[in-house]
């Protein structure tokens, strides 16, 4: 657990807290936000996914979070799974997500090769390329197991959807609850694992969807200009875009928010400062090896 703020009288406190992975699963953490309050008797203590959250977050005095930042965490905390649903596959408008890194690149792509896994796209991973990691849309930027090891960030998009990143290293030094925009530069791919898990074979990027009461499934999620698939038989997860299909270990083009279109990505900062955008705009030609 870790206390990201508290109110200037100290009877308030906001942070992140995760349950560690055991060493040898390739799961994610999980991951909840937390508000608490001091009655002068006892701690009022909600997490988000919970109706306390909400309310105590509602509550809470300006000093600890503004109100913008407030009604954000509280949408991602009421985040039904259906709603999370409609929004990640296209029924609904949500933030058009792409994929968390530059534009025209094309990355490897893994998933889940646990046995106990639920799904083939329980864990999703993606490697190669220029290594830097970017904002998979805008929104609130936070840090959950923050260490010399890394940390694992989630940005929560306007919609209340989240997205996480783990394994990174040069993890951003933005403050928690920073704004940043889509194409922002989070990190590096690296193999830390500060909320436990096994060791990564190679320098990667852990990449998921969230809301308040959990993880969200990645099957029949469009992000980047792909649709995300699970196949039962065999078990199997895979990104299609029209006829082509890529399947894990293949490599995948980052195509930008749909549409797509000719323009040309711009270039990437260095995290630890206010990022620019890179990689945002519309997608420039995929890399040969992508097709």
């Amino acid at each position: 657990m870790g206390a990201t703020r508290q109110s200037a009288d100290r009877t308030w406190v906001f942070g992140t807290s995760a349950i560690p992975v055991p060493e040898a699963s390739a799961a994610g953490p999980e991951l909840a936000f937390y508000a608490a309050h001091w009655t002068g008797r006892q701690w009022q203590v909600g997490l988000s996914g919970a109706t306390a959250f909400a309310s105590l977050l509602g509550a809470a005095p300006a000093d600890l979070m503004s109100p913008a930042e407030s009604r954000l965490l509280r949408r991602y905390g009421a985040l039904s799974a259906a709603q999370a649903a409609t929004l990640v596959n296209g029924t609904r408008a949500g933030d058009r997500l792409m994929l968390p890194w530059k534009t025209g690149q094309a990355w490897s792509m893994t998933t889940s090769d646990d046995a106990v896994a639920a799904r083939p796209l329980a864990s999703l991973a993606f490697s190669g390329g220029d290594g830097r990691v970017l904002a998979a849309g805008g929104g609130r930027l936070y840090r959950f197991c923050s260490s010399q090891a890394g940390a694992v960030v989630m940005v929560i998009h306007p919609s209340g959807l989240a997205s996480t990143y783990y394994g990174m290293r040069g993890v951003t030094e933005l403050r928690d609850g920073s704004v940043v925009e889509q194409g922002d530069a989070l990190g590096r791919t690296g193999s830390g694992r500060p909320c436990g898990g096994a060791a990564a074979p190679r320098a990667e990027v852990a990449f998921g969807l969230r809301r308040g009461g959990g993880a969200v499934p990645l099957d029949g999620a469009e992000i980047g200009g792909w649709t995300f698939r699970e196949r039962a038989k065999p078990l199997l997860g895979f990104a299609e875009r029209g006829v082509l299909q890529v399947l894990p270990g293949g490599l995948l083009a980052n195509l930008g928010p749909v549409p797509a279109a000719d323009d040309s990505p711009s270039s990437t900062p260095s995290p630890g400062k206010k990022p620019e955008k890179d990689g945002a705009g519309p997608a420039g030609a995929p890399a040969p090896a992508a097709t």
